[in-house]
């Protein structure tokens, strides 16, 4: 177990589950931002085959792969000598498994650096060796999938097995498009568990129109989203299912699920994103420049302490505009402050 506690911030990890608990000065207190990141989300690369209509980094053959030496650099600077290192690492491209480097990437995160390696994969390029060194160094992988992908039902399963026989907690990430929130429904009544038993959970991913996602591809459907919200709190599935931090805010607002056990959004006050060329924002698709900070120019120190304050202070002060008359506020961090279209409260009122 991983155990950190400091004046007015306590966290504990455990490595083997990846259950984190965290709290402020006592238990009822929930701190406002950690001291130093819980996790990095670092994209190893933009390279990738597969040309996803809705990928937010326009990831394609013509992406470049992050040095070994610049991610072991990465890891050093996100290894601080008064808060230790960060939890958790979550892989990302591009396709991770096209790195020439992928298993000496999770090996050093894990054997020397002592942080957890997750990754999100299209699931088309495992094989012996990738699979062994998942086993023996990640946390848990994720396969992107949806029925508009060119995975089939048949072999997202197959993929399920096979991680599930190695030992592997692999989960499903589906991103929820105006395309795919009628299947997402379909998914919550239970139309694809015979495909997806063998995963851990589904974790819906909110649509981000940036890169080559369009705008149109935003959730618009506020019958369809009711739905969706409907079986959230009611779900015919037997697979556990989870949100990514855009989502959160909607759940708050239009479920009824516990929200003393979710977190809003985390980026820039839990969470850091770092891309392959040492680029770090709050998130993966941060779109404001004036967010943009590259490692050899700035210590990782004196971005998360001092030039990451500017964005914090503007999300606490003007992202909840529109939310005076929710009764979550108080839990919540408001609108995306980089996309509107995130913003699905809008669509229920």
């Amino acid at each position: 177990m991983i155990r950190k506690h400091f004046e007015g911030y306590n966290f504990m990890g455990i490595p083997e589950t990846g259950i984190t608990f965290r709290w402020g000065a006592d238990f009822s207190e929930d701190p406002q931002m950690a001291p130093w990141p819980e996790l990095a989300d670092i994209s190893i690369s933009n390279y990738c085959t597969n040309e996803c209509s809705y990928c937010y980094r326009k990831s394609s053959e013509e992406g470049k792969f992050m040095s070994l030496e610049d991610y072991r650099f990465a890891l050093q600077e996100l290894t601080s000598e008064k808060y230790g290192s960060i939890f958790q690492v979550a892989l990302g491209g591009g396709e991770p498994l096209l790195h020439p480097d992928f298993t000496e990437i999770i090996r050093i995160t894990r054997e020397e650096f002592g942080i957890i390696p997750n990754y999100t994969t299209s699931g088309k390029f495992f094989n012996p060796e990738n699979i062994e060194a998942t086993r023996d160094y990640c946390g848990a992988v994720a396969i992107s999938w949806d029925p508009y992908r060119d995975l089939t039902t048949e072999e997202l399963s197959e993929i399920g097995s096979c991680l599930k026989d190695n030992g592997i907690l692999a989960n499903i990430h589906y991103v929820i498009s105006e395309a795919t929130i009628n299947d997402a429904v379909d998914l919550l009544n239970g139309k694809y568990d015979e495909y997806i038993k063998e995963f851990n959970s589904v974790i819906f991913l909110t649509y981000k129109p940036t890169g080559r996602a369009e705008n149109s591809g935003s959730i618009k459907s506020a019958g369809a989203l009711r739905a969706f919200l409907d079986l959230v709190d009611d779900p015919v599935t037997s697979v556990k299912i989870g949100f990514d931090a855009c989502f959160v805010p909607v759940l708050m607002k239009a479920t009824g699920v516990n929200v003393d056990l979710i977190d809003s959004c985390e980026c820039g006050f839990f969470s850091v994103y770092i891309n392959e060329n040492l680029d770090v924002t709050p998130c993966s698709f941060c779109n404001d420049s004036s967010y943009h900070y590259n490692l050899k120019q700035f210590s990782f120190e004196e971005i998360w302490e001092i030039k990451f304050s500017e964005y914090r202070d503007y999300i606490d002060t003007s992202c909840k505009s529109d939310c005076a008359e929710c009764d979550k506020i108080s839990g919540c961090r408001g609108k995306c402050p980089f996309f509107n279209d995130l913003f699905l409260c809008g669509l229920l009122d």
